[in-house]
């Protein structure tokens, strides 16, 4: 199937799904989320901002906050195609809405956050393959961020089993994760 209709029929079941069970379902995600090695041993952590009924993240990065983490999230650039991080401590004053409707930080007297001190970062995706592949909302940003991390960087999607497919193709731009945390 190609990814326009992939993309399509994914974003389909994301809206008919129940806020309860999405909600239910992010909860076991979240579990297994923290209880991860990886995410222990982190300092500095990168998380989404979950839209149109994603796996729910908000909780996740308070959560995050409490344990101590350092919590970044993008902030993309339309103009330069250009994805950044940025700390945020309170998303309730230094998140505004974005571009394509997105959750982001304010970027008033902050300086983006560098790549090489990321530990962990909670990718999006309307689709994952069996094998890290990632399906994206089609602007790259993610996948040219990725690309600027370091190798030790562990690249976490979440999703809802429905979310997981067989086989998505991989081009050469497209940067897949290194595990999928799904329920």
């Amino acid at each position: 199937m190609p990814k326009n209709k992939l993309r399509e029929a994914i974003k389909k079941k994301l809206k008919l799904q129940s806020k309860e069970e999405g909600f239910r379902k992010s909860l076991k995600i979240s579990k297994r989320f923290f209880a991860l090695k990886e995410f222990k041993r982190a300092k500095v952590v990168m998380f989404y901002v979950t839209k149109d009924g994603e796996v729910e993240t908000r909780q996740m990065i308070e959560k995050a906050k409490i344990l101590g983490k350092k919590v970044l999230v993008p902030h993309i650039n339309q103009k330069t195609k250009r994805m950044l991080a940025y700390e945020v401590k309170d998303m309730d004053k230094e998140l505004h809405i974005g571009p394509y409707g997105i959750q982001q930080p304010k970027r008033e007297n902050k300086k983006p956050f560098g790549v090489k001190s990321i530990d962990l970062v909670v990718v999006p995706g309307i689709a994952f393959g069996q094998k890290g592949q990632r399906l994206g909302r089609g602007g790259g940003y993610f996948d040219r961020f990725l690309k600027k991390l370091p190798e030790k960087t562990l690249k976490v999607g979440l999703a809802f089993n429905f979310q997981i497919i067989k086989d998505i193709p991989l081009f050469s731009h497209d940067v897949p994760v290194d595990l999928v945390l799904s329920a």
